[in-house]
């Protein structure tokens, strides 16, 4: 429902949980997420989007821009940030802080 899926994005913009290196911006009219990081040589963008009809359609996870990535390394983290939203019922945040933890390796 359009409740449930604002206060997903307002958890996600009123979250006081900092990521070092990441900037995380919420869209509430768009149903999305970008969350931006960098370090050193490496620029990652991610995207996610709430379907229409959230929780019972699939979050979609998708791939901005990427520099300094391996396409495989990227589809494992893609995955991995995908599986847990979708069948785990991660917030957002803890999505992206389980993200920047694979990143970070």
């Amino acid at each position: 429902s359009s409740v449930l899926s604002s206060q997903e994005i307002a958890s996600v913009q009123n979250s006081t949980q900092l990521f070092n290196g990441i900037t995380v911006k919420a869209r509430s009219a768009a149903r999305e997420v970008i969350a931006t990081y960098s370090v050193d040589d490496i620029f990652i963008e991610l995207i996610i989007q709430l379907p229409p009809n959230y929780p019972l359609g699939s979050i979609t996870v998708e791939s901005g821009k990427r520099v300094g990535v391996a396409v495989q390394q990227w589809r494992n983290w893609m995955l991995q940030l995908s599986t847990y939203l979708t069948h785990q019922n991660g917030s957002i945040m803890e999505g992206l802080s389980l993200w920047k933890n694979n990143v970070d390796k």
